[in-house]
């Protein structure tokens, strides 16, 4: 961004100005659902929440990594002109063949009435396309203000548009043209806060070299689908409706902090390690301690006021859902410490193993969650999504740190401190809650329990931690500049697509193809 902080600094900037999106975009979206379920039918909502699903499969194979593969590589200039001509051909070829196929996925989704806004939200895998520079620009130069700013303007215009076409009762094609539309101005301010002027060349080596590590981010951003779904659909198929809305509303509650905290990081972990891949080892344990720490007090305190949340703020009716909440923390914070491990491997060139930990997280997953929607239901599969979490994809990430030749038992010891305090403090903030009558109260009193034993418990270990992460970043001297950071092959991020409530999903934005995306759905 052509300033003279160090590394560190300008991480912390970029965290700040990502967490502030992710909560204003959030909070928007919630908004203007809540405002857009007043003016469209029922019928036109649950329409476009089909086409928005097909939208976001799709352009999740749409995501070939083009956007990390320059915001990592030393080359920059040499690998936009490729690059840009990928873009358009897969954005444009995904845009024609799902406006074509929109009738046909419309009826198998369900939805026949949501061919129209299928067709017509197409046109973002093409814009999305041709938006790959100039957002792996911003992104490169860890610049989250700026896209911030395109955000709030496709925010802006979204609702704009959707509200003026709903008032004149055309609610369903509102909805998506308002996508598009805003999508549309969003890019556009990406190219002019970038100064990118869009240029096609062709250099075979380059398009080959982003191409083998784009197929295999194309097919981890296909499992993140699976994942998201899979415990849903067991669960749905075993133990009936009323067992998965418990579990869909505990799940939705897990991700409030773990999202926030994710999203914030998922947008700085790649371009950050990709700038001191010289003595990225180094700042990895370093970083992923104090990480931990915060995402296992986040989980901690959701775990042990379960009860309290869910009582107070949706009822008494979903009581059961405070049980399932529980191990779904742990899921939450465990996926978040999977997205830092993976910007670090992908830093360093290292996606394919990536996508093996993938493939091998789904394949014990399935199974688990099927014995545990038939012995215990919904709190069965979400205890044992909690344990393939900590039981296999933590493992699986270790081994294939160990074949890195990395830190795992510095690693592996920046995990085990604050989740054995995290869980401790669990125990005795729910024993202190339960021996109070009041509800408020003792959530109150067990949360205040929670926090400050896990913290008599951790804060000296990791306040040194949260030291040596800026002397890990910044080092002697920066080892690249922003504009160049140190290439060791292809990589990308499949990122993780959080789950809009009910109320969101009316205006949720459009998934963007070149956005890099995360390990976990």
């Amino acid at each position: 961004m052509g300033d003279n902080l160090p590394l560190s600094g300008q991480v912390a900037r970029a965290l700040r100005w990502s967490t502030t999106g992710t909560v204003a975009v959030r909070l928007g979206n919630l908004g203007l659902g809540i405002v857009i379920a007043r003016i469209v039918s029922p019928e036109e909502f649950g329409l476009y929440a089909i086409a928005l699903t097909v939208q976001s499969v799709v352009m999740a194979l749409a995501d070939l990594g083009l956007s990390a593969d320059l915001v990592r590589s030393p080359d920059f200039a040499r690998r936009t002109g490729p690059v840009a001509v990928l873009g358009l051909v897969t954005g444009g070829s995904l845009a024609v063949a799902a406006a074509i196929s929109a009738p046909a996925l419309a009826t198998a989704m369900g939805g026949p009435g949501a061919a129209g806004p299928i067709a017509i939200l197409a046109g973002t895998f093409l814009i999305a396309g041709l938006g790959v520079v100039p957002f792996a620009t911003l992104q490169r130069r860890l610049d989250q203000r700026g896209l911030f700013r395109s955000n709030a303007v496709d925010f802006g215009v979204g609702a704009v548009v959707t509200l003026v076409l709903a008032a004149f009762g055309h609610g369903l094609i509102g909805l998506a043209v308002g996508r598009v539309a805003g999508q549309v101005c969003g890019v556009v301010v990406q190219f002019w806060l970038t100064r990118t002027v869009l240029r096609f060349s062709w250099d075979t080596k380059v398009a080959r070299s982003v191409l083998a590590f784009g197929l295999p981010v194309a097919a981890a951003n296909l499992l993140s689908w699976v994942l998201l779904s899979v415990d849903r659909v067991v669960l749905g198929n075993t133990a009936g409706a009323v067992e998965l809305g418990y579990y869909v509303l505990a799940a939705n509650i897990s991700t409030w902090p773990m999202t926030l905290v994710g999203q914030a990081l998922r947008s700085v972990t790649l371009p950050a390690f990709s700038q001191v891949r010289q003595r990225a080892k180094a700042a990895l344990v370093p970083l992923l301690g104090p990480v931990w720490w915060a995402v296992a007090a986040a989980a901690a305190m959701l775990a042990a006021l379960a009860h309290p949340i869910v009582v107070l703020v949706y009822g008494s009716r979903w009581e059961p859902a405070a049980q399932i909440l529980v191990p779904l923390a742990v899921v939450g914070a465990v996926r978040v410490v999977a997205d830092v491990l993976a910007g670090y491997l992908y830093a360093l060139g290292r996606s394919r193993g990536v996508l093996v930990v993938q493939v091998v997280w789904l394949t014990a997953l399935i199974p688990a969650v099927v014995v545990g929607a038939r012995v215990g239901g919904s709190v069965g599969v979400a205890v044992a999504q909690a344990v393939v979490s900590v039981a296999v994809l933590v493992p699986a990430y270790l081994v294939l740190l160990r074949r890195s030749r990395d830190q795992v038992g510095a690693l592996a010891y920046a995990l085990a401190v604050p989740g054995t305090a995290a869980a401790g403090a669990v125990v005795a903030g729910m024993l202190v809650a339960d021996r109070v009558g009041d509800l408020l109260l003792g959530g109150l009193l067990g949360g205040a329990t929670t926090l400050t034993v896990y913290a008599a418990a951790t804060l000296a270990w990791v306040i040194p931690r949260w030291r040596a992460v800026r002397a890990a970043l910044d080092g002697p001297a920066n080892d690249g500049a922003t504009d160049h950071p140190p290439d060791d092959g292809p990589t990308g991020a499949p990122a993780t697509v959080p789950e809009p409530g009910p109320a969101e999903v009316a205006m949720a934005p459009a998934v963007t193809a070149t956005r890099p995306r995360g390990t976990t759905p």
